[in-house]
């Protein structure tokens, strides 16, 4: 199983555009079995999966969005009951990060790049 998490440049979250400034949106990617599952945070109670195919990740990628792979010990199998209020909660709670200073996506980016560097 491999997970990445997607960044995006482009939010239609009025918040996102005035706190965020690179980065206003992450959703983490799923890939087994040679299916890709985009996990995207919507509402706060609300999070569709999107299923996708490797070839849409190049597509996304030539309309701005970054990806940082991620690895992952273990998979969170109720992912459609996290409570988050952004999509940097949701994202942290799926992968299992526990940072409190990681508030944005640009925070979230520049923490797995630091992670992935040895």
């Amino acid at each position: 199983m491999i997970i990445y998490i997607g960044f995006s440049t482009k939010s239609h979250k009025i918040l996102a555009r005035f706190f965020c400034r690179k980065f206003r949106h992450c959703a983490p990617i799923v890939i087994y079995k040679n299916r890709c599952e985009m996990y995207q945070f919507t509402n706060s109670k609300q999070i569709n999966i999107i299923t996708i195919k490797r070839r849409d990740i190049k597509i996304l990628m030539k309309y701005g969005w970054v990806f940082v792979k991620y690895n992952m010990k273990r998979f969170t199998k109720n992912a459609l009951n996290i409570r988050a209020i952004t999509c940097v909660q949701f994202t942290k709670k799926f992968c299992d990060i526990r940072h409190a200073s990681i508030q944005t996506p640009d925070a979230l980016f520049k923490y797995l790049c630091k992670k992935r560097k040895p």
